[in-house]
């Protein structure tokens, strides 16, 4: 029994690792698409007043 518990915690940690990665990388992205965005907005309202 102690056995099997032993076993099964290795896969658990690589499955939190798996899912915490997984998180991050979704946010990165999202974070990218943000500071995207507003560098774009940002740029067009620079040449929109300048021009």
């Amino acid at each position: 029994m102690l056995q099997k518990a032993w076993a099964a915690l290795p896969l658990t940690k690589i499955k939190e690792r798996a899912f915490e990665g997984a998180f991050f990388s979704v946010v990165l992205i999202a974070m990218a698409g943000w500071v995207y965005f507003i560098t774009l907005s940002l740029l067009r309202l620079i040449l929109w007043l300048v021009g």
